[in-house]
């Protein structure tokens, strides 16, 4: 995909330490995801919650209010974020694959993204809303991550083409928004630019793919939703879990692509 002085996805060992170090870190960011995510799943007029909905209950204040792996209110035991059962193994796969993938700098900007992609996917299924509090900052650390990458490894042109993709899909996805009436949001065209970041680095064919794999899952999804009648006609789904899904696909498969037909 890439001409050799640009970046590569290599294949690394399934088994290897790397994997493992980044399917553990996936899965304990993936515990903490639940209180963050009740924390930031509201209206984007609203303020972040202070405590549980359901009977008032305060959060601990500081880092202890935020961190922490409890998804139930321990005061009436309602729910206080998304279910752990899914966030932690959803976490744990999502780095992993990403480490059996990708090595240096750019595996850690992609895991930097896997982790918050985790916390923007829980907050987006339950109110629709990717907040800027986490899609600027991972935007900035992604462009650092990889400037960091470009300048040990003299990987400017992988950098360069970073900035392409990231740019390509804000304005592809932000055009999308605006002719879409509202089906699309900008914040889905804020995380697809930060995915455009990593994917770019590989070069525009893999920015592209990953976008069209995040508008593919995108449609399976709606597809089976209508069957099963959780969404109507004019209903909606959030964008950003699939353009998460599409992104992390594009990447583990084309790595994977080797083992599979060098056999």
């Amino acid at each position: 995909m890439r001409g050799a002085c640009q970046g590569t996805v290599p294949a690394m060992p399934l088994d290897s330490t790397v994997t493992l170090i980044s399917a553990a870190a996936g899965a304990v960011c993936g515990a903490l995801t639940p209180r963050i995510a009740y924390r930031l799943a509201v209206a984007w007029d609203e303020p972040r919650r202070a405590g549980c909905g359901a009977c008032a209950a305060a959060f601990p204040p500081g880092r202890a209010g935020w961190l922490s792996v409890a998804a139930r209110c321990p005061a009436c035991g309602a729910a206080t974020g998304p279910s752990p059962w899914w966030t932690v193994p959803v976490g744990a796969v999502a780095a992993g694959g990403l480490g059996a993938s990708l090595h240096g700098w750019v595996l850690v900007a992609a895991l930097v993204v896997s982790v918050a992609g985790v916390l923007l996917a829980a907050i987006d299924l339950a109110v629709h809303r990717l907040p800027d509090a986490i899609t600027a900052p991972l935007a900035l650390a992604v462009v650092m991550l990889l400037g960091i990458g470009a300048a040990t490894g003299g990987e400017w042109a992988a950098y360069g083409s970073a900035f392409v993709g990231g740019v390509a899909l804000l304005l592809a996805f932000g055009l999308l928004s605006v002719v879409s009436g509202g089906q699309l949001g900008l914040g889905d065209a804020k995380l697809a630019a930060v995915l455009g970041l990593v994917l770019g680095w590989f070069g525009w064919p893999m920015a592209v793919a990953g976008a069209a794999l995040g508008v593919l899952v995108n449609g399976l999804v709606a597809i089976v939703a209508l069957i099963m009648r959780r969404v109507g006609w004019r209903g909606s789904l959030p964008m950003g879990p699939a353009l998460l899904v599409g992104a992390w696909l594009a990447l583990v498969l084309t790595a994977a692509a080797p083992l599979i037909f060098n056999r």
